[in-house]
């Protein structure tokens, strides 16, 4: 009777109904993101806004708890309080409302004849934030506005409703789960050599990888998940050393982290490779802390460590020895031999200086968000390498720390350094590098911000609102935790 007292006592109180809807809901749109072919398009983008916006609705309803809920005797929550205390709820609100500015005071017009397209100046309050008119089928601020907003409604929802530190693991590992089925899907397209995203759609002139359009964001988007994944593989370790555990679900999650890396170097996107390599170093650097902050011995027998390391090291001999990176190593050769003339890498360069004096014209008001694509070309015409007689179209600057400015200006700037700050004041008040999966999410992240340096990585949907949504989860998972005391 003694022993059934105490494993009663240890029974958790069951998550609440209110709270399984929203992580379902914030599970299914993390799952859809990238599915959807990294959420590029209109009718995606649209779906994404409107589970987010369920989502939000969700979490701000009040619940009322009673004793297999609570664990102590019934009562009422209200939810909207800790929305209004929430820093990225007010920047996030002030973001979207410089974007309603934008669109409701265009500088520039879409035009086009039978042969071809161009943008024309049109009268606007030249000293408020303007933007564009530009059809939203191939691209406006209103698209922007929904990939904006649905970030914002994402990591509210995530911060007022979710309470429990168990309903973040689930979701974590919804998210390292998908992902580790879309790079399985990636290493199918690469053996049998298919070209349709999901053998539904081919993209013209693109490079595509696993579900995304472009190769470099899928390499970008498998990055960031591995970090998830070692995030989860090492929390499982220490708390299986804290609960005295003979074992935990950790090796599953490392299981994954390989079949993640696997996939950033299939998708064949060098940026991608590099980035991933900065945070191996990070990583190594925070397990040596975490290690010299927690005491508590393993209890996992010493032959079950070197049994998964001997299966791990014969699992990546295996594919070092079979399986084809002779497209990687090529352009990497290329990179490395022709050094600023490789042709890539070359057009960058150009590019980016371009992107340079666009951005000293616009740094103050922006030029709109989504205007990139449009305005671009008023500053390559002149140059025959990038504009190729108009045949070129850069939708993308290909660096997103000079693209967003472009847009945004300093107002938008200013708002998202703001939000992102925050976040890195709460990882350090809270001691992040003490919690497995906080430093792991921040270190993955960070990862992101890197790649962005020389890439666009956030201009996809897909990678925008999964890397604002782990950051937060981070932070929360930290709360939950009481600080980061506990390991």
């Amino acid at each position: 009777m003694r022993r059934l007292h105490i494993a009663a006592h240890k029974q958790r109180p069951s998550l609440h109904t209110q709270e399984r809807l929203l992580a379902s809901l914030l599970g299914a749109l993390l799952v859809f993101l990238p599915w959807a072919f990294g959420t590029m398009h209109g009718w995606s983008q649209a779906t994404a806004f409107v589970t987010a916006l369920a989502a939000l609705v969700i979490a701000l309803l009040p619940r009322r708890y009673d004793e297999a809920t609570s664990g102590r005797g019934g009562f009422r929550l209200q939810m909207w309080p800790r929305l209004l205390r929430f820093p990225l709820f007010w920047l996030g609100a002030g973001l979207l409302v410089l974007l309603v500015v934008q669109g409701l005071n265009p500088a520039w017009q879409w035009v086009r004849d039978d042969k071809q397209w161009w943008m024309r100046q049109i009268d606007h309050v030249t000293w408020l934030p303007h933007g564009t008119q530009t059809p939203f089928e191939r691209y406006n601020l209103w698209r922007t506005f929904l990939v904006y907003a649905t970030v914002w409604l994402s990591i509210c929802a995530l911060w007022v409703g979710i309470t429990r530190r168990r309903t973040l693991q689930v979701l974590l590992g919804v998210l390292v789960a998908n992902g580790t089925v879309l790079a399985l899907v990636g290493f199918v397209h690469r053996m049998v050599g298919e070209t349709k995203v999901l053998w539904i759609r081919e993209f013209r002139d693109a490079s595509s990888f696993s579900s995304f359009v472009y190769q470099n964001h899928a390499g970008s988007y498998f990055s960031l998940i591995a970090a998830v994944a070692l995030g989860l593989a090492i929390w499982h370790f220490y708390e299986g050393r804290r609960r005295m555990a003979r074992s935990t679900p950790g090796p599953v999650w490392l299981l994954a982290v390989g079949v993640l890396v696997f996939a950033v170097l299939f998708s064949f996107s060098r940026g991608a490779v590099i980035t991933l390599g900065a945070f191996v170093v990070g990583a190594g650097l925070a397990i040596f802390i975490l290690r010299s902050v927690n005491t508590v011995p393993s209890t996992t027998p010493r032959a079950v460590n070197v049994l998964l390391a001997l299966a791990f090291l014969t699992t990546l001999g295996f594919m070092v020895r079979y399986v084809d990176f002779s497209t990687l190593q090529q352009r990497f050769h290329e990179m490395a031999s022709l050094g600023v003339n490789e042709s890539s890498v070359y057009a960058r360069l150009q590019a980016r200086d371009a992107a340079w004096v666009m951005l000293s014209d616009h740094w103050v008001l922006g030029t709109g968000a989504g205007s990139f694509r449009f305005l671009y070309p008023i500053y390559i015409k002149d140059n025959p390498y990038l504009y190729e007689g108009g045949r070129a179209f850069w939708e993308h600057a290909h660096i997103d720390w000079l693209q967003i400015p472009i847009e945004l200006g300093l107002t938008g700037v200013l708002l998202i350094a703001a939000g992102v700050g925050w976040c890195g004041w709460r990882w350090v008040k809270g001691r992040g590098w003490r919690h497995p999966v906080a430093v792991m999410l921040f270190l993955g992240c960070g990862q992101t911000l890197l790649h962005a340096a020389i890439d666009f990585p956030l201009q996809c949907p897909a990678i925008l609102i999964t890397w604002w949504v782990l950051l937060v989860a981070a932070l929360r998972w930290q709360e939950l935790d009481g600080g980061t005391d506990r390991v």
